[in-house]
């Protein structure tokens, strides 16, 4: 994002008419900040005591999110002590670093080292649930700003900090937000994640990647889940893994509360207070299988589904470090610009990291799973839609001009393809079989081809030399080499050149392949999709990635447990899986070549 984009569209928290409450009007426009002259009186603090709940005014933690060179989002939630209160003034303290500190226990102490900077005061809404969002290093927040200690200011890359927020006597816990790298980048290291069901099992991925020492946290989407049920059996801190509220999330209250839920996951929580975390949502934040008209499991009893999904949007902008693009862009077509979730991060010139939305703002229904059907490849079939596929080929192009080595989409569903046979028994794997191949799962670019071709054609006009894609939603592992028609490999094809690869990132928590069946499908898939090179179909984990100029590191990393509380953290080292990708190959290091022998069928 250029910086005069940045500024004007910078955001210092809270309440922009497009993404109040319902039932509010929209009054409170603008930045956050109070107006008012530099140095005027903050509220006293005995004042601001009486609107925070006196066990706590912070349960939620601290938050940073969408970091540029320039700029880093910070955010918190207060308590009210009822919600009767329409405001509550906030402030910020900040200490810059020279140099990140991953350590949590010297935060406290270097904090206090000081210099301390302070801004505010900074207002908490009621129609923004409180919430509060401060663009640190956006300037044009700081003409507004009613209260400033300190020099202003003027974040760089690379910089280290830490922060917390202050409202009358209590103040939050201190987080640690860094900016991005800028100029000629050495390396940049980071991690993917995706597919956190509260009730489906504890954090433990969280707290292992919360230990990493990284740039920031790439959040692949299904952050949280609508489903009311589970959980029963696990607890973390004596406090059951049952959702809140105990039923689907449809209303405004519903949304509110299980965000509030996540928030207050320790292991989350510490996690969102170390590093700075890019996100975007999938189907599950609004509801499982959600395309741009519908869902499938919306139904007609649970009201309107545009107003649905515009309520779990809304809460979604609230809750998470996102900066907001408002007032609406001039140069954005969608029908909302609150579904308008894509967005780029440069890091120097090292990498290009395009976050794209395939799920809410151009998908098409579905087609059918598990069926042969024609519709999927439609022509006329939309899984990015028109807009934000323009955006993205400027995106690519700017990329390509700047001469970033890396060009990654942050992105939901498979992008690969996946096939299987219409006939399980694997012997039947022959030369005349090969054309009745067919496509597993609709829901992924599978079920877009004319869609995925279209990309496909960007990247070859366009000359991206170095993509990788980054993907979660499935629940699993996978490395997959790009190509535009896999199943030509089969038999030893070597024509084809890989245009980028693709890291399919496992579950925090949501279930994949029933153990009993995984490892036999890994071992089958290389048959039928010699592209992929690597699967692990039933283990929670995260996907760790360090970009140096020269190549790329990729290793799978896999929790011990997500339901035994003395095993948090603790990773399963024994399952570790590393590949390298050299600049300019689109290649995995050491993966199993294109012709495998096809082996006799274990049916």
């Amino acid at each position: 994002m250029d910086r005069r984009h940045f500024l004007r569209t910078g955001l210092a928290g809270l309440s922009l008419p497009a993404l109040v409450a319902c039932g509010s009007d929209g009054s409170n426009t603008g930045n956050t900040a109070n107006p008012g002259n530099p140095g005027n009186p903050v509220t006293p603090s005995e004042t601001v005591d009486q609107m925070l709940n006196p066990a706590g005014a912070f349960p939620w933690g601290v938050s940073s999110g969408d970091p540029t060179a320039e700029a880093v989002i910070l955010w918190t939630a207060l308590s009210p002590r009822n919600t009767n209160i329409d405001q509550i003034p906030v402030m910020l303290e900040y200490v810059l670093l020279e140099e990140p500190l991953a350590d949590m226990t010297e935060w406290n102490s270097k904090f206090q080292e000081g210099p301390i900077n302070r801004l505010g005061e900074f207002t908490a809404f009621r129609d923004r649930d409180y919430t509060v969002k401060v663009d640190l290093g956006n300037q044009v927040l700081y003409s507004n700003s009613r209260f400033m200690q300190g020099q202003i200011p003027e974040l760089t890359g690379n910089q280290a900090l830490l922060y917390r927020f202050v409202a009358g006597s209590q103040k939050s816990r201190i987080g640690h937000a860094k900016t991005l790298p800028s100029g000629e980048v050495e390396s940049v290291k980071f991690a993917t994640l995706s597919c956190s069901n509260y009730p489906a099992g504890l954090f433990s991925v969280y707290e292992m990647v919360r230990r990493e020492p990284l740039d920031f946290v790439v959040h692949l989407g299904d952050y949280l889940y609508e489903g009311g049920g589970g959980g029963t059996e696990l607890s973390r801190n004596g406090v059951a893994r049952t959702p809140n509220p105990q039923k689907e999330m449809v209303t405004r209250e519903d949304y509110v509360l299980r965000h509030q839920q996540y928030k207050a996951d320790p292991e989350l929580q510490a996690l969102h207070a170390t590093h700075p975390m890019i996100a975007v949502w999938d189907d599950h934040e609004i509801t499982n299988d959600a395309y741009k008209d519908g869902a499938e499991n919306h139904q007609p009893e649970e009201g309107d589904y545009q107003e649905r999904k515009a309520t779990a949007i809304r809460t979604y902008y609230n809750w998470m470090p996102l900066r907001e693009r408002f007032p609406r862009d001039e140069n954005t077509l969608a029908p909302d610009p609150r579904e308008v979730i894509y967005r780029d991060f440069q890091v120097g010139d090292l990498c290009s990291l395009i976050m794209l939305d395939t799920r809410i703002v151009g998908r098409d229904k579905q087609a059918e799973i598990m069926a042969v059907d024609p519709d999927r490849f439609n022509p006329d079939r939309q899984l990015l839609g028109f807009e934000q596929r323009r955006w993205l080929s400027d995106r690519m192009f700017e990329a390509k001009q700047r001469n970033s080595i890396w060009t990654v989409l942050g992105q939901q569903v498979m992008f690969g393809q996946l096939n299987i046979l219409e006939a399980p028994q694997v012997e039947l794997l022959d030369q005349k079989l090969l054309g009745n191949l067919v496509s597993i799962n609709m829901d992924q670019w599978d079920g877009y081809v004319a869609e995925r071709n279209r990309v496909f054609n960007l990247i070859k006009d366009i000359g991206i030399e170095n993509l990788v894609v980054l993907t979660g939603d499935i629940h699993t592992s996978w490395a997959i080499e790009l190509y535009e028609n896999p199943i030509a490999l089969i038999g030893g094809n070597q024509l084809q050149r890989s245009l980028g690869v693709e890291i399919v990132t496992p579950s925090v928590t949501s279930s994949g392949f029933p153990d009993e069946v995984a490892d036999l499908v890994s071992t089958l898939l290389p048959l039928l999709n010699p592209h992929i090179k690597y699967s692990e179909l039933k283990t929670k984990g995260f996907a760790l990635i360090e970009m140096q100029r020269e190549q790329m590191n990729v290793t799978w990393k896999y929790a011990q447990s997500i339901t035994d509380e003395s095993l948090i953290g603790v990773e399963n080292e024994a399952m570790r899986k590393s590949f390298t990708v050299q600049r300019g190959s689109n290649r995995f290091d050491g993966a199993l070549p294109i012709n495998i022998p096809i082996p006799s069928s274990p049916f």
